[in-house]
């Protein structure tokens, strides 16, 4: 399983945590309960509260995640790609930018590049598990200096 950043994870799990709270005290509101906080503010933080919490919880759930036959990219408990990406079916891996690429085949003859959003500390990882359920798939890495870039520009 390959997941976003722990800072980012992390984040918005004190999001999460931040709006169940307001969305609690909210609906103490609505129901009457005497806190300091009126009812028009009472049914803001529901309304407000209840997005981000279901937002953060939802990103904060992004993972991808390879079974031996297929590379998924789950929120929450949700498939995203609905066993789109057939392990089998990667023919490339390209490291470029900093960005990990796959091109696959699908639907018909010709391949779809996705770029697969995960930290650069675990492209080697993800590489060698593909590789090793595909020994067919053909890497490729564009190790070109950024400053020769710069001074061409």
């Amino acid at each position: 399983m390959y997941r976003s950043t722990l800072t980012l994870t992390i984040f918005l799990w004190i999001i999460a945590f931040i709006s169940l709270v307001g969305l609690v005290v909210g609906v103490l509101a609505l129901a009457g309960v005497h806190i300091e906080v009126t009812h028009p503010q009472g049914v803001i933080l529901v309304s407000a509260c209840s997005f981000t919490l279901l937002v953060s919880v939802l990103f904060a759930t992004v993972h991808y995640k390879a079974d031996g036959t297929y590379l998924h990219l789950n929120v929450a408990f949700i498939d995203i790609l609905s066993n789109r990406i057939r392990i089998d079916k990667i023919l490339n891996i390209v490291i470029d930018q900093g960005v990990f690429y796959i091109s696959y085949l699908w639907k018909g003859r010709d391949p779809i590049i996705a770029a697969i959003m995960i930290s650069p500390k675990k492209y080697d990882n993800l590489k060698k598990l593909l590789i090793s359920h595909n020994p067919n798939i053909v890497f490729y890495e564009n190790k070109q200096d950024e400053t020769s870039d710069s001074q061409q520009q």
